[in-house]
């Protein structure tokens, strides 16, 4: 019976250490984005093509949310993220930036999930890159002149994430 505990903390050990190798990365070089700045414009296509940029948002609460399909802190996340959008209708937008991803199994991935914000991909890391993402998830909120207001990494371990992206939004309202 021990010898099975202790293989189990053995591989669980080897579990978390491939999911923290899968979520992140190291910091960028040419520095992050910090709160009070203005949010870095950029353009991306969406899912289906079109170009998306971020000026576009301006006059409404914008999280970006850089995420990755083999990260499993993303698959709580991105659900989440949809709801609070859906609660705050015609205030904020969420704009799902995918990080590197082939277009079909970023598409598969959003199907299977049944997910509704937009989401824009970032295959050359260019965005990523300028906002100094350095771990997924990775949420910036954005108020409606385009200041960055609030930075979230990962999730919260007390389980209160939703919580504190509904209090942070509430402030800009």
């Amino acid at each position: 019976m021990k010898d099975k505990k202790v293989l189990f903390v053995f591989l669980a050990a080897i579990f978390l250490s491939v999911v923290a190798v899968q979520c992140f990365r190291p910091p960028a070089e040419t520095g992050a984005v910090e709160i009070g700045q203005a949010a870095p414009q950029f353009i991306l296509p969406d899912i289906s093509g079109r170009e998306v940029a971020l000026d576009q948002y301006k006059g409404k609460i914008v999280i970006l949310d850089f995420w990755q399909t083999t990260c499993p802190p993303c698959r709580y996340t991105m659900p989440m993220l949809d709801q609070i959008q859906d609660e705050y209708s015609g205030k904020l937008s969420v704009l799902a930036i995918n990080l590197q991803e082939p277009k079909e199994l970023v598409r598969n991935y959003i199907l299977e999930q049944n997910l509704h914000s937009r989401v824009l991909l970032d295959a050359e890391y260019s965005v990523g890159d300028r906002y100094g993402i350095y771990a997924v998830p990775m949420q910036f909120l954005i108020d409606q002149k385009g200041i960055v207001r609030y930075i979230m990494t990962g999730i919260d371990p007390a389980g209160r994430t939703p919580q504190i992206m509904r209090e942070e939004i509430n402030k800009l309202l």
